[in-house]
């Protein structure tokens, strides 16, 4: 998932600052059950994650062992 710089502002500003932490090119969200990195794709100029994804991978890892 990507967004612009603008729409991950709002989003960050939304969750609250208490729980981002941020560097040069790269944002983590520290989110209750894993950290969630965001970073620059300069193909895009867009801000990316892979969180939904993952979230997804691990949703499905734990309905398998059921």
């Amino acid at each position: 998932m990507c967004l612009t710089t603008a729409a991950l502002a709002t989003f960050l500003t939304l969750i609250g600052a208490d729980i981002v932490s941020t560097e040069p090119d790269r944002i983590t969200v520290h989110a209750e059950n894993a950290d969630v990195l965001w970073v620059v794709n300069p193909t895009v100029n867009r801000w990316c994650t892979l969180g939904p994804q993952l979230d997804k991978a691990a949703r499905l890892d734990k309905a398998a062992v059921k």
